[in-house]
């Protein structure tokens, strides 16, 4: 694998043997072509400088400037503050990028038990559960008689997120806790659910969720917006994701704090975006490069997002940012999401034993939080002696350079994007440079180039999905069906 001297706060992006396999693909004539090709890409990009926020949303590209909507933050904060006051649970209702984003920062960053501890120990923050990404009522279920059983149902915030207003199985789901809530209402009152209800919406009549707060309020007399050109897969830094950050901040930080962090690592890497795009830092333009010479040059399919920590859902993330923003077209890598090392016993060999498809990309931590060591001297012997007196850290470490190794031996193409520390600051630095690269690897696809060859950013398939809509139509059409002869059975 390729080295370069970093400072123990930088990223670091190298690639291993695989992308001279990569290159020799390409003639030099070729190579060039693709740095003039994104050469041109910067600068398309570098002019959204100067561009208005309305020119930006009508392009969709409004999320780039998430984390200087100081109005939306401050809004955020102060529902946040407010909401840790007055409850003790917080449940996430959404599907896809309206919870996605919530998901990582409660996996990555909060206690892994956040919802054994108490409330001191949390720091304030309340216990935190997600329901509406399916219609299948397991879960959904559980959540409503563990809160009922615990006496916890009116001190719960339901939090209910969808841009359109209009998703199926999150508005199904609202009903359902609507109906819960309103059977322990007061009679006098039977609207006093409402109170119990944050919506994150579009702030347009076409949101059923923005009409049922002009009728009457939801908590706070307020709706947090879901802005106009963010789209869900890039909504992490808008009130989608950051009113779950200032929600379950914790000890030693206040929501306000870990705000700032999170937009200050957002900042840090949208600087960076705009360094020349071969600079040693601007990752998002070097990883898009590389994703490019895989999928159109080596013909590769899939592209194992191989997170080296314990940590499930920054993959999940990813694999919707990634898939539904750029496979279109018959093109597009297959992301599939691995963990390491425990998916090494899982599909690991397949990658080196089966089909030449694939692609790696590692993420590595270089500081993954407090640690523990394994004993010395336990006696166990034979070649598991070689753990002894070393810190887990270490071994993790030890796992994701031999996993390299084999890789690379094997002739894998592979990369490495390599983290300071898990934390808030560096998470988010991290979305926010998957989520340029994305972008980039966009206008490489050319999804910004209609059918008929013409140029339309209004358009750009990037940020749109249309795909989805059919499995939509045909649910909605399917249930009403079983509606209509439930009734006429009735």
């Amino acid at each position: 694998m390729k080295t370069m001297g970093y400072s123990e706060s930088q990223f670091e992006f190298v690639t291993g043997v695989g992308e001279g396999a990569l290159g020799r693909l390409t003639s030099e004539s070729e190579r060039r072509q693709l740095d003039h090709r994104i050469a041109e890409i910067q600068r398309s990009f570098q002019q959204e400088a100067d561009w208005s926020l309305n020119k930006l949303e009508h392009r969709q590209r409004a999320w780039a400037r998430s984390h200087l909507e100081k109005e939306h933050v401050e809004k955020t904060l102060e529902l946040a503050n407010r909401a840790r006051e007055d409850f003790s649970v917080l449940v996430t209702i959404g599907i896809g990028g309206s919870d996605l984003s919530a998901r990582v920062f409660h996996d990555v960053l909060n206690h892994p038990y956040h919802n054994l501890l108490s409330r001191d120990e949390r720091g304030a923050a309340p216990e935190v559960y997600f329901t509406g990404d399916t219609f299948d009522v397991f879960r959904l279920k559980g959540l409503l008689e563990m809160l009922a059983a615990r006496g916890l149902l009116g001190k719960a915030l339901f939090n209910v997120i969808s841009k359109s207003g209009r998703t199926g199985e999150t508005i199904a789901t609202l009903m359902i806790i609507r109906d819960r809530l309103q059977s322990s209402c007061n009679a006098e009152n039977p609207e006093s659910w409402r109170r119990q209800v944050v919506a994150t919406t579009g702030l347009n009549l076409e949101s059923t969720l923005y009409r049922m707060h002009q009728e009457d309020m939801f908590y706070g007399d307020t709706l947090l917006p879901v802005p106009d050109g963010v789209g869900g897969r890039f909504s992490a830094f808008s009130p989608v994701g950051l009113f779950f950050l200032a929600m379950t901040a914790g000890k030693g930080e206040s929501p306000r704090s870990r705000v700032q962090k999170a937009l200050d690592g957002v900042g840090e890497a949208d600087a960076l975006f705009h360094n020349l795009h071969t600079d040693v830092e601007n990752i998002s333009y070097r990883l898009a490069r590389w994703l490019n010479l895989a999928e159109m040059s080596a013909g590769k399919n899939s592209l194992v997002f191989y997170n080296y920590a314990d940590n499930r859902y920054l993959g999940d993330w990813f694999v919707q940012l990634y898939d539904e923003s750029l496979q279109e077209r018959g093109q597009g890598l297959n992301v599939i999401s691995a963990l390491g090392p425990t998916s090494n016993h899982s599909i690991l060999n397949g990658i080196l034993n089966g089909l030449r498809d694939k692609v790696v990309l590692f993420i590595n931590w270089r500081e993954l939080g407090e640690d523990l060591a394994i004993p010395a001297r336990t006696g166990i012997g034979g070649d598991l002696d070689s753990f002894e007196g070393l810190s887990m850290n270490q071994v993790q470490n030890a796992s994701y350079r031999g996993t390299i190794e084999d890789f690379s031996k094997a002739g894998i193409p592979t990369a490495s994007l390599s983290v300071p520390k898990r934390d808030v600051h560096n998470l988010c630095k991290l979305m926010r440079v998957l989520m340029d690269c994305v972008a980039v690897k966009g206008r490489l696809q050319a999804l910004h180039v209609s059918d008929d060859g013409t140029v339309n950013f209004r358009k750009e398939l990037t940020y749109f999905q249309d795909g989805v809509e059919g499995y939509k139509e045909r649910t909605r059409r399917i249930a009403a069906a079983m509606r209509h002869d439930t009734a006429n059975n009735a």
